[in-house]
């Protein structure tokens, strides 16, 4: 399957945080997640910002999932 998109690419960060929010955000219909005109990346932003500490640990691990394969790889 598909893998959770980076943080630290540009061109992938508003899937990014889509799929943070799709994840971690409590929500029972789409309108949940943003506000109408809202961009996925502002939601979030608003969203980290009110966020647990266990929540923002969680995102950042997957992030050093990603890191970490990188400097496997190199």
């Amino acid at each position: 399957g598909a893998s959770i998109p980076r943080r630290d690419r540009p061109e992938v960060y508003e899937k990014y945080c889509r799929c943070m929010l799709l994840l971690f955000k409590p929500w029972r219909k789409p309108s949940d997640l943003r506000e109408r005109g809202e961009r996925w990346s502002e939601a979030f932003e608003i969203f980290k910002a009110a966020c647990d500490t266990e929540v923002c640990d969680l995102m950042t691990n997957m992030q050093l999932h990603h890191e970490c394969r990188d400097s496997r790889d190199d």
